[in-house]
């Protein structure tokens, strides 16, 4: 074992040496040092997902490590408990960073809010498509293990609402691995995500699309035409179509050296993507040499995930990307200094009121940067 240990190391460092940043002059850098960046403490847990104003303005809200969705009082400086989906849980489940306890206490993910009613939606890892209402603090379920036999989810990631029909979808990322094992599905090279639609008139789950290699984020376009959704594994960023003529179309918008997160719709055009880490030679390896997948597969998955980590910090700067609805890179931002430790990837960014709202899933808080 310590042989393979080594072995992984070394291929690491020398996916570090190969992997540099990208640049290009009609880019807008926005580079973030110490000291560029307020952070925000979270209220014990860790790894704000997914960031969100409510219509009125209030938030962010996010959810967090122990299963709970929080809201920030800017005027108070505090955190205040939202919602969560194990209520008996919650005394025990309160400030845990152990994934080991994401299927007992849940793990929001994406969050929407629906602006007509109020109510947030919840794309729960473990717990899968869940609703709170404007009056409550527990989520509900809606869609239920049941609808596709007894297999629960394994790992619902982005969800989006088609304000015109009502119509809610969402992302899974994978049907083999659960969101503790995410390096696997990128190691092993599964292709089991999907993007499903749940109509509320008919409670019906649809999948639209599946073989999806780690779905993951989820957005709207502004006319409502077509959604974005980000495959991990692949780097790509994928439109697909829900009005016509090009209607239950897939297409490629544009392949990143990223393996990418969520995405934002920005106010000042284009939409957002969070980096979770540069797409090194160490990915690509594993991907392409069955052998060497073999073997990361039978290292313990804290060695690997160590080996990331320390890939992302010497390789890797940029956290965050705003692009074109065309998929062409208008700006991205670099962190330096202390930060590179402190944001070693990035799962969304959201831009409100001259401000970007920076969430990381391994981070215990969150950044804010005045634009």
């Amino acid at each position: 074992m310590r042989a393979e240990v080594l072995l992984l190391a070394a291929l690491v460092a020398a996916a570090a040496l190969l992997s540099s940043l990208d640049s290009r002059s009609d880019v807008r850098l926005l580079e973030v040092g110490d000291g560029d960046l307020e952070l925000v403490p979270l209220d014990g847990a860790a790894g704000p997902e997914s960031i969100i104003f409510d219509e009125s303005g209030e938030g962010p809200f996010t959810g967090v490590s122990d299963g709970r969705v929080l809201r920030w009082k800017p005027e108070e400086r505090r955190w205040e408990e939202h919602s969560c989906s194990a209520p008996e849980l919650l005394d025990s489940c309160r400030s845990s960073q152990d994934p080991g306890r994401e299927h007992e206490c849940g793990r929001p993910l994406g969050l929407k809010f629906n602006s007509e009613t109020g109510e947030l939606y919840v794309a729960d890892a473990y717990r899968g498509l869940r609703v709170v209402g404007p009056e409550d603090n527990v989520s509900r379920p809606l869609v239920p293990p049941e609808w596709q036999g007894s297999r629960p989810f394994s790992f619902a990631n982005g969800v989006e609402i088609d304000y015109e029909t009502g119509a809610i979808y969402f992302t899974e990322s994978s049907t083999r691995f659960r969101r503790r094992e995410f390096l696997n599905i990128v190691i092993s090279g599964d292709n089991t995500g999907r993007l499903l639609k749940y109509d509320p008139k008919s409670t019906e789950v649809e999948v639209l699309v599946d073989g999806l290699a780690f779905a993951n984020g989820l957005a709207m376009s502004r006319d409502g035409t077509y959604l974005l959704l980000a495959e991990t594994t692949t780097g790509k960023i994928l439109r697909y179509w829900i009005k016509i003529p090009k209607t239950s179309t897939l297409e490629e918008v544009v392949q990143l050296s990223w393996f990418l997160d969520n995405i934002k719709m920005s106010p000042r055009g284009g939409f957002w993507v969070g980096l979770h880490a540069k797409r090194g030679k160490i990915a690509g390896w594993s991907i392409s040499y069955p052998w060497l997948r073999r073997l990361i597969l039978k290292l313990p998955m804290r060695h690997v995930q160590r080996a990331s980590w320390l890939l992302n910090r010497l390789g890797r700067q940029v956290i965050a990307l705003r692009l074109s609805e065309e998929g062409k890179i208008i700006e991205a931002i670099s962190v330096h200094g202390a930060l590179q430790k402190v944001f070693r990837s990035v799962s969304e960014v959201e831009e409100r009121d001259g401000s970007l709202w920076i969430g990381s899933v391994m981070s215990p808080f969150l950044g804010v940067y005045r634009l």
